[in-house]
């Protein structure tokens, strides 16, 4: 019986060794195949960073780079699709920039397409659908990859709740497998990143780690890239606006006209490039000159565009129209159709004749010039009505801007400004007022017009010191001679 159960023995030994060697061998084989992988991996993502370096250097062009991370990724850790989202912040939505060429899911099948038959018309359908939507972070899957953070790894896109009840298309979503991360940049949300895969096997822990390195460095591509165009498009925005500010100043008077009954000088300081502010001095005919004062609710860009509107219209109807409130109510016509409802504009025009005594005015809601008197040497506010520009179409407006009379004797002289100068704050918030400005030219009355406005200014800036220029400032002194 022992010659039998020896060689049984044995044979059994050599059978379980042969399996264990088997065995081993096989795991040896898997480790081999799987750092073999891995260093095809990494290979892979090591060219991808360099050519991402690359990238940024030649060519920053938004739409170039953001199809080198997508398909690049894609292409290190195996995907057959990726999309791409950026955040915009001013919107507050997920804007996606591009998207592979093969399809990836990563919204759920809207039922329309779910009824089309038509495989290629479908998928068709998909992409655009998927190209066109923007998404809130707050509400959508791709949000929540935003908001939580870390890469996510969704190993059956068909058994995700926020897939679930979709019902999910066979020809889309089955059996996709998904990875997603956002992008960072400077500890700010820049986008969301992701690669899908239909079929074959599931994302590895190196693929996500692999993953997660690359969009890094794509982030940092990204945010360098956005702050590289935004630099850009600033020095672009600064020059435009200087040569805006270029413009307006061509547009506002070189000097006050030599008038022989009066002695007229302004002053005009923007408060960013562009202005609200507007004056200007018009010849109405041989003896009369007009003289007029705005300002657009608002700065920048809108109200300067407005302030040149305003200026082209009184300029074409003011000559040999002696009615300023005629004028000002051709301007107001004008311009109503074209005004946002949120702006408005104040103006002031007068006219002075050569050889009289008598000025015409008309106000649209503008602030009520100061009269100075040489025979009582008191100062009065010359309130009349009026209506500002771009409320009201037309009969409202008629009936509140009027012409108003007056005189100015010899040494009378009349203060025309804009809100910036009464609103101008010190550095303890107090406003520099009417009653200050009226002060200070009782003080100064005697001075040329020119050197009236001067101490005015000089005033107003040792009164403000160090605060910011808030508003524009437009100030007109016309003193009879």
């Amino acid at each position: 019986m022992e010659h039998v159960v020896y060689p049984a023995l044995l044979a059994l030994a050599i059978a379980g060794g042969l399996w264990m060697w088997w065995k081993q061998r096989q795991a040896v084989d898997r480790l081999a195949r799987e750092r073999d992988a891995i260093e095809v991996e990494e290979r892979r993502m090591f060219d991808f960073l360099h050519g991402l370096g690359e990238k940024l250097q030649a060519d920053q062009s938004p739409g170039n780079l953001h199809r080198y991370i997508v398909d690049g990724v894609s292409d290190v850790i195996k995907g057959d699709a990726g999309v791409l989202y950026l955040l915009n912040v001013e919107m507050n939505r997920l804007v996606p920039v591009y998207q592979s060429v093969g399809t990836a899911p990563v919204l759920p099948v809207p039922p329309e397409i779910l009824a089309e038959k038509n495989d290629v018309d479908a998928e068709g359908q998909y992409r655009s659908y998927i190209r066109l939507a923007t998404l809130v972070p707050a509400d959508s899957f791709i949000g929540r990859v935003l908001r939580e953070g870390g890469v996510l790894h969704v190993p059956d896109l068909a058994r995700n709740r926020d897939f679930a009840g979709s019902d999910p298309d066979p020809r889309f979503i089955s059996g996709v497998r998904l990875i997603a991360t956002p992008l960072v940049y400077a500890r700010r949300a820049v986008g969301v990143l992701i690669v899908t895969r239909k079929g074959g096997e599931d994302f590895s822990r190196n693929d996500e780690e692999v993953f997660g390195s690359i969009a890094e460095q794509s982030a940092f591509a990204l945010g360098s890239a956005i702050a590289h165009s935004d630099a850009v498009e600033k020095r672009r925005f600064e020059r435009e606006l200087t040569q805006a500010s270029e413009i307006q100043r061509v547009l506002l008077p070189r000097a006050a006209p030599a008038l022989s009954d009066y002695e007229i000088a302004a002053e005009y300081r923007a408060a960013r490039h562009v202005s609200g502010d507007y004056y200007d001095y018009v010849r109405v005919d041989e003896d009369r000159y007009g003289i007029a004062i705005g300002d657009v609710c608002g700065k920048g860009i809108a109200a300067s565009l407005i302030m040149a509107m305003c200026r082209s219209n009184l300029r074409s109807r003011a000559p040999e129209n002696l009615s300023p409130a005629s004028v000002l109510h051709s301007v107001n016509h004008s311009i109503f159709p074209d005004i946002r409802e949120d702006m408005f504009v104040s103006l002031l025009y007068l006219i002075l004749e050569r050889g009289s005594k008598e000025v015409t005015m008309a106000r649209a809601g503008h602030e009520p010039p100061i009269l100075f008197r040489e025979a009582t040497g008191a100062t009065e506010v010359v309130e009349i009505t009026g209506l500002a520009a771009g409320i009201d179409e037309g009969p409202v407006f008629k009936r509140h801007v009027k012409d108003y009379r007056f005189r100015m004797e010899s040494g009378d002289v009349l203060l025309l400004y804009t809100d910036g100068i009464i609103e101008s704050e010190s550095s303890g918030g107090d406003e520099y007022g009417i009653e200050r400005l009226c002060e200070l030219l009782v003080e100064h009355h005697s001075l040329s017009a020119q050197d009236l406005v001067n101490s005015v200014m000089a005033d107003l800036h040792r009164f403000s010191g160090e605060a910011p220029q808030s508003d524009d400032i437009t100030l007109i002194a016309i003193k009879k001679r």
